[in-house]
């Protein structure tokens, strides 16, 4: 038995060190992803209208590209999707308990909304804005936490069924 450590491959290198931006996805796959990012958003305003709420929120429609055109990513699937927006929401009301609302307050509570996800494994990015539109917005809490979590889990059936029917890449590559 050797004492010697196996080499690990170099990483690739960053893109600012020469890299390249990735090659473009292709029109079918850029429409595609653009009419089930429109067709998602459509069904949180239409269920919004009928409820009487507002599940349009700009977080949503971020969470709504990421899991359309880039269904792949980490950040698209469900766990990081679901964990990151209603723990994100967690630490804007806590945040704003302990600190208050201002801008300052807000910009705390993104930084560490991108602490909780990096350690419950759920990075989400626009979770981040969710945290910021807490503080800053400060909606009731038990209505908030409900109707992000009905429009999280909306925006997962949507890129489920979209991936279904062949509209995007497979989705989701893991729930949890």
């Amino acid at each position: 038995m050797s004492n010697q450590t196996a080499s690990r491959p170099a990483p690739p290198a960053p893109a600012a060190a020469g890299g390249r931006a990735p090659a473009f996805a292709g029109v079918r796959a850029t429409v595609a992803g653009t009419l089930t990012t429109i067709v998602s958003l459509l069904v949180l305003v239409a269920i919004g209208k009928a409820t009487g709420s507002l599940l349009l929120v700009a977080p949503l429609a971020a969470t709504a590209m990421i899991i359309c055109a880039s269904p792949a990513l980490p950040p698209a699937q469900p766990r990081g999707v679901l964990i990151g927006q209603l723990g994100s929401a967690l630490i804007g009301y806590a945040a704003a308990a302990v600190a208050g609302r201002s801008l300052w307050t807000a910009a705390v509570a993104a930084g560490l909304a991108v602490a909780l996800m990096g350690v419950l494994r759920a990075v989400h990015a626009p979770a981040a804005a969710t945290a910021v539109l807490v503080v800053v917005q400060h909606p009731a809490p038990g209505r908030f936490l409900l109707l992000l979590a009905a429009g999280s889990v909306l925006l997962i059936l949507v890129g489920l069924l979209a991936s279904r029917i062949g509209a995007i890449g497979k989705y989701p590559t893991y729930w949890w």
